[in-house]
């Protein structure tokens, strides 16, 4: 689709066919960061929006997302590039116009370039998000259990747990088609020396553990132990044994790995007896596979 003057007659009936949840991409062919959407809310409203980015891929520039904020964008927080940038559109044709401005006048597309138009539906990421906000209130409640005290919580809201000589991460996420799984953690050891050895150390000792996995971080040279639970529907027992298992699983190790591959424990790195520094991400970050 090439014609503005078409592409803009076809967008709009196809906004106004919108059902709550729904929406109509396009981006321009060959340039799918370019891509802008309009979505029907669940109050009937209409939104422009600009995804959000997945961790690891090219972040919106500020060039851009001071362009998009002179169209009318928001951001619920612009710096964070997962956050979408939206438009609240007062009607649908006030919503097609956004959106071809928007290609135009801050991606630098040609308003003749062709377009590639999608539909698809949030319901289900919505639907996850309901289902995240159950599942944090009943780790919240656990943990608070376990710590004696409310936990704290780090910069994505997930629960941090000083146990012991352990500091543990639980991180409950949702899969955009609204699976819920609680990832728990903890880093053992920042610095080591990534050697064909350690991998074939860790894969061995991961294969005779009845629960949890050790995993390496090869670019930041780091090794954690984790555990999932599947499901907003877990019981409490379930979490307090995955939270002590990790804990024990993790001050077990830590140390004998440090003097068996190098590096430092983690708790080195908390307590600065170290120039080593904590790893910058999380476990299944990166892969834009969780909300």
């Amino acid at each position: 689709m090439t014609d503005p003057a078409a592409a803009r007659s076809f967008l709009l009936a196809e906004v106004e066919a919108l059902e709550a949840f729904g929406f109509v991409a396009a981006v321009p062919s060959g340039r799918p960061l370019h891509l802008v959407e309009v979505v029907r809310l669940e109050d009937g409203g209409i939104e422009v929006r600009v995804p959000g980015r997945p961790k690891g891929a090219p972040e919106l520039e500020p060039s851009l997302r001071s362009a998009l904020g002179e169209h009318g964008f928001a951001s619920e927080d612009p710096g964070d590039p997962t956050r979408p940038w939206s438009f609240a559109a007062p009607d649908a044709e006030s919503a097609v116009r956004s959106l071809q401005e928007t290609l135009v006048e801050v991606f630098g597309e040609k308003p003749e370039a062709p377009l590639d138009i999608g539909h698809g539906s949030h319901r289900a990421e919505h639907e996850a998000r309901q289902k995240l906000t159950i599942a944090r209130t009943r780790i919240q409640s656990v943990v608070t259990e376990i710590l004696g005290r409310a936990p704290e919580q780090d910069a994505d809201g997930d629960y941090v747990l000083p146990i012991d000589d352990v500091h543990l991460t639980v991180a409950p996420r949702a899969t955009p088609d609204g699976q819920v799984v609680v990832r728990i953690f903890a880093i053992t050891n920042v610095g080591v020396d990534v050697t064909p050895e350690l991998g074939l150390f860790l894969a061995r000792l991961n294969f005779g553990m009845m629960f949890g996995r050790f995993a390496l971080d090869v670019e930041h040279r780091s090794i954690w132990f984790d555990e999932v639970l599947l499901g907003e529907q877990f019981r409490e027992d379930e979490l307090r044994f995955a939270v002590q298992m990790v804990g024990t699983t993790a001050d077990g190790w830590d140390d004998r790995l440090k003097q068996m591959f190098g590096g430092a424990t983690y708790q080195e790195v908390l307590a600065g007896r170290t120039a080593e520094a904590p790893p910058p991400t999380k476990p299944g970050e990166g892969v834009g596979q969780y909300l």
